[in-house]
């Protein structure tokens, strides 16, 4: 599968996509390990960090999926309480990045194809 947009509206669909992935990680729909390799290691991470297009707080967000797991191995005994102050405060971000949003100049189309699409 391969989803295309416009990048114009790629702060919206990353950041929808991000509290998503942090919205079932609270939920413990999915465990945060998941959750980290979904969105957190990104193929094209650098390319993230490195536009204009993106926000800084959108690029911190992305850059924590990294670290919500890490409290399992620092503080095993006190990891879930952590994990879901951080996901929360992770959630408040992105809230507030589709608030601030302009969505007069956006389209907010999107491209799928369900073909075989192969990373290499």
């Amino acid at each position: 599968m391969k989803i295309e947009t416009n990048n114009l509206n790629a702060e919206f669909y990353l950041a929808s996509l991000a509290l998503g992935i942090l919205e079932a990680m609270k939920q413990q729909v999915i465990h945060p390990e998941v959750g980290i390799w979904s969105l957190g290691r990104v193929q094209s991470l650098d390319q993230i960090q490195d536009t204009s297009v993106i926000s800084d707080e959108l690029k911190y967000v992305i850059g924590c999926f990294d670290e919500i797991d890490v409290w399992s191995s620092l503080d095993p005994k006190n990891a879930f309480e952590k994990q879901q102050t951080m996901i929360e405060e992770l959630k408040a971000i992105c809230l507030e990045i589709l608030k601030k949003l302009s969505y007069k100049n956006m389209s907010l189309t999107i491209k799928l194809s369900m073909s075989d699409y192969d990373l290499n």
